[in-house]
């Protein structure tokens, strides 16, 4: 082999090796500017959205689609027959609901959980209504669905503490708790309702009102309408 033909077989694998770096810091460039730019964006916060958000690990974000828009104030004036009952996927609840309004179930949920897509967050983490077993929380309080909904606040680090609870039936005879909680700024959170399950202390079923201020009365009928399901 000539001296020439080493010497450009020399510099060939050179020119490869620095092309090749070349290219790997570019990607590392970018990579480290898209790391940066959604660390700012995020801003290192955590949001607590105003209803709940226990259906277990994020899924992927399905592509943005256009929500519905609907006038509360018809659907929360509209006669009975405009209204339709709903059974939740494990047939443990039952609610009415406007016909107009689709709820949304999400398979494979221990929690058996139902809402509408009314928020600016992702619905799964927006829960109407769920079944909570409170010995995942602690199993001190199983049997005690009282104290559970008292120290409900404790497992949750958006809040703070409850500012109140009191007992709680609906129209249909379901008998629970209303209670409201604090977050860290001192801002109430909400009414939310807890049903007890008579024949079982280690369930609770956890509704919370999702929907926005002019849905007041969409809820109300909806809370109202909620009972357990019948056996088959």
């Amino acid at each position: 082999m000539s001296e020439e033909t080493s010497k450009n077989d020399f510099f060939g694998k050179y020119s490869l090796s620095f092309l090749s770096i070349g290219i790997l810091v570019v990607f590392l460039g970018i990579v480290f500017f898209l790391y940066f730019w959604v660390s700012k964006k995020n801003n290192g916060g955590i949001v607590f959205p105003a209803g709940l958000n226990y259906t277990g690990e994020e899924t992927t974000p399905a592509p943005p689609v256009k929500k519905p828009v609907y006038d509360y104030a018809a659907l929360g004036a509209a006669p009975d027959s405009e209204w339709i009952s709903f059974k939740s996927i494990k047939s443990q609840y039952t609610f009415k609901h406007p016909n107009l309004m689709i709820p949304l179930i999400f398979p494979g949920d221990v929690n058996d959980s139902t809402t509408f897509d009314v928020a600016d967050v992702p619905a799964q983490f927006n829960i109407l209504v769920l079944v909570e077993t409170i010995s995942n929380y602690d199993p001190k309080f199983t049997g005690k669905q009282e104290e559970f909904v008292k120290n409900y606040w404790k497992f949750f680090g958006g809040l703070k503490g409850l500012q109140s609870a009191e007992l709680f039936t609906n129209e249909k005879g379901l008998t629970g708790f209303k209670s409201v909680y604090l977050n860290k700024s001192g801002v109430s959170t909400g009414d939310n309702y807890f049903f007890i399950f008579p024949n079982d202390g280690n369930k609770i079923m956890h509704m919370s009102n999702v929907l926005p201020k002019e849905g007041e009365t969409v809820f109300l009928r909806m809370l109202n309408s909620l009972e357990l399901a019948k056996p088959k």
